[in-house]
């Protein structure tokens, strides 16, 4: 009886850890999830750069405190929405590179006109941190049903439950918050326990979760590309057969200098060498990515940029579609607004004033669809 009672409290103990990290433990068990602190052990250097990321804190849990970032990445949350304390949140969404949102003490998403979501520093765009508003359509709250791109070992279970830590505003439950190692290698224990033996999947799962419904359209909102839409970017550029990692370290952060982005000599150069060393055009131009890669996204925030004859929206997120159409008269989203335009064989393309007037905002269209190409030495001034 003594035995059963001591196996009893210690399965109880380790339920209640497991709790306060956020972890369901009949879930990691069941599913064969270790943990990415497992992986510390042989992948060090891996994990270091990986733990600097956003990912692993794209959805944190919190107790009476504000979440905790990586020193030198985000500069954090300072307050929760207004009239609440901490104890009010049970998790922050997000907080790293772009926004964070929150989750009540029934584990809904807080919404409202105001003061529901807040917007970090965004120093490229001259613009400080400030609160908006959230999804006002849906005030108060909303269930979140966001784990299967923010959680590890998410399983969706809707209304009726299992619910993350008993809370019935998450629709769903999670093996651990956050995007950690399991979430794109799979489930690790039989690797841990096997490593030689039991293999892990090693391709690129960037697909799972940097697209936003059908691939082959661009979702886009008020003129500007939606978020979380650099996979369908790549599909409809002249990049397609690349993949992800031809430019970037999976496992590094492309915000803070974390060298998630490998750079010009690593990337463009290898294959666009007298493009990228070519420079006609009357001003110098600093790196390619400046003109195939403009901030023509939208996450957090953005601001208006006038040029002659017409204004041009920049946003905190790169384009990836890099293909640049010089006509001055091509539109680059559909006529409802609702998607980027493609040609018949769903080419996607920027326009002149994404690529040259955001910067060149005293020159007009048919200046810069005249002048693109010298850029390049393509042609005769």
């Amino acid at each position: 009886m003594t035995a059963r009672i001591s196996f009893l409290f210690l399965l109880i103990f380790v339920f209640q850890i497991s709790l306060s990290l956020g972890g369901t433990p009949a879930l990691a068990a069941a599913d064969g999830y270790a943990g990415s602190a497992k992986c510390e052990a042989c992948h060090q250097a891996i994990y270091a750069n990986y733990r600097q990321s956003g990912h692993p804190f794209k959805i944190q849990k919190v107790s009476g405190e504000p979440p905790i970032y990586p020193l030198g990445t985000s500069p954090g949350v300072p307050r929760p929405p207004q009239g609440m304390t901490w104890n009010d949140i049970t998790y922050v969404i997000g907080g790293y590179g772009w926004k964070a949102r929150f989750m009540d003490k029934e584990g809904y998403i807080l919404t409202g006109p105001e003061d529901r979501q807040y917007n970090l520093l965004n120093e490229n765009l001259g613009l400080e941190a400030s609160w908006v508003g959230y999804s006002a359509k849906d005030a108060p709250r909303k269930p979140y049903t966001c784990g299967a791109c923010h959680a590890t070992g998410w399983k969706k279970t809707g209304s009726g439950g299992p619910h993350q830590d008993g809370l019935p505003g998450i629709h769903g439950t999670w093996a651990s918050p956050g995007v950690n190692c399991e979430a794109c290698h799979g489930p690790g224990a039989a690797h841990v326990a096997r490593p030689t033996v039991e293999k892990l999947n090693v391709k690129p799962t960037c697909d799972s979760c940097h697209v936003r419904g059908d691939v082959t359209k661009i979702d886009a909102s008020k003129g500007m590309i939606r978020h979380r839409e650099q996979y369908e970017d790549l599909l409809s550029s002249p990049h397609q057969k690349l993949g992800c990692l031809a430019c970037h370290d999976p496992h590094a952060s492309t915000r803070y200098g974390r060298g998630g982005y490998k750079g010009q000599v690593a990337t463009c150069n290898g294959c666009h060498e007298k493009q990228s060393r070519v420079v006609v055009a009357p001003e110098p131009h600093r790196v390619c990515i400046d003109c195939h890669m403009p901030y023509a996204g939208k996450s957090a925030v953005s601001r208006n940029i006038t040029y002659k004859g017409g204004i041009v929206p920049r946003g905190d997120i790169r384009s990836h579609i890099q293909r640049i159409n010089t006509d001055p008269t091509w539109n680059m989203f559909t006529d409802n607004g609702k998607f980027v335009r493609t040609d018949g064989e769903l080419r996607a393309y920027l326009t002149v004033d994404f690529a040259c007037l955001s910067c060149h905002t005293g020159k007009d269209k048919a200046w810069a669809g005249a002048n693109a190409k010298r850029i390049h030495g393509e042609v005769s001034p």
